[in-house]
């Protein structure tokens, strides 16, 4: 299968794929199995009812990424739909942007989010020329902290009260990675 030049292969069974309408109703298939364990984390499951309501976010994510003003990608697994990540609050002055990310639990355990986030560093520090790139969780959120300490970035702090989930606010945790240290801890992906 093939994905188009915007298309980011990780490895044999893992490739990043630009968002795009024609993915909707797959998406939103997956979405919608887990929708209660997702939305724990996730205040945008709330808001994504229909196929219809992932339609309209891929034509704006593929909109943000024809632009270079975000870049949002669906994460496939040996072809199945196992859920996304991104580049987002890109700040091309100051070459700095957000990692994003989310997987379906049946892909969970597997590697595959790890992976994923450090192919899209390599991407960012590489070709798109970042210097800084920012993983912001929920404190409580253990499997989106291990991602980005089992990949090297650093813990600069807990930003209080700085996300509103569910109706309460949350501590995030704050992790970063600059480019010139990407390198020092970077791991080679298995192939």
């Amino acid at each position: 299968m093939r994905y188009g030049n915007n298309a980011l292969q990780v490895d044999a069974d893992i490739v990043l794929v630009p968002r795009h309408p024609n993915d909707s109703a797959e998406t939103f298939e997956l979405v919608d199995a887990y929708r209660s364990t997702l939305n724990e984390w996730l205040t945008w499951i709330e808001s994504t009812y229909t196929v219809g309501d992932v339609r309209r976010y891929a034509h704006f994510a593929e909109s943000q990424f024809e632009r270079h003003i975000s870049f949002d990608y669906a994460i496939r697994w040996q072809r199945a739909m196992a859920g996304g990540i991104g580049l987002h609050n890109l700040d091309v002055a100051g070459r700095s942007a957000h990692v994003g990310y989310w997987l379906g639990p049946p892909f969970v355990g597997r590697g595959i989010m790890s992976r994923a986030v450090s192919a899209l560093t390599d991407h960012a520090f590489g070709t798109l020329a970042l210097n800084r790139l920012e993983i912001r969780c929920v404190v409580e959120n253990s499997r989106s902290r291990a991602v980005a300490e089992r990949l090297g970035y650093r813990q600069e702090g807990v930003l209080r009260e700085a996300y509103l989930l569910h109706g309460r606010f949350r501590d995030i945790a704050l992790y970063a990675m600059t480019a010139s240290d990407w390198p020092a801890v970077r791991e080679p992906l298995p192939r």
